[in-house]
């Protein structure tokens, strides 16, 4: 959803990456319903794909990735690996992340709230 409202506000190019194929067809489903050009649509691990980014060509990384897998870590590494020098990461997930835990991988919170069960983050490069 959030890569969809990213490209509806002007994104030059926006992927997303999904390891579901029920999800893939959804999303491209939805793509095609709203003549959605700037969206690629990508089957696979999303670890992998940011990894495969050329380093700081991100501006906005949206990372969203299930709450019950070990991915956050490997994700976070990769995105920063990825992330523009002004480009920002936004985080979900079940447990808060603070500048001690991030900064190793060179990452800092912007802005930080919790709604539900949900730990939002803004992320940038320290």
């Amino acid at each position: 959803v959030l890569g969809f409202e990213a490209a509806s506000r002007g994104a030059a190019q926006v992927l997303l990456v999904e390891a579901d194929s029920a999800l893939v067809a959804q999303l491209q489903k939805t793509k095609d319903q709203l003549a959605a050009t700037a969206i690629q649509l990508q089957r696979g691990d999303g670890v992998v794909s940011i990894r495969q980014a050329a380093p700081a060509s991100c501006d906005l990384i949206f990372l969203d990735p299930p709450f019950d897998a070990p991915l956050l870590e490997p994700a976070l590494n990769a995105c920063a690996k990825a992330l523009a020098p002004t480009g920002w990461i936004y985080l979900e997930s079940p447990t808060k992340w603070s500048d001690e835990l991030l900064s190793p991988m060179g990452l800092v919170v912007h802005k930080y709230l919790k709604a539900g069960a949900v730990h939002a983050h803004l992320l940038r490069l320290a």
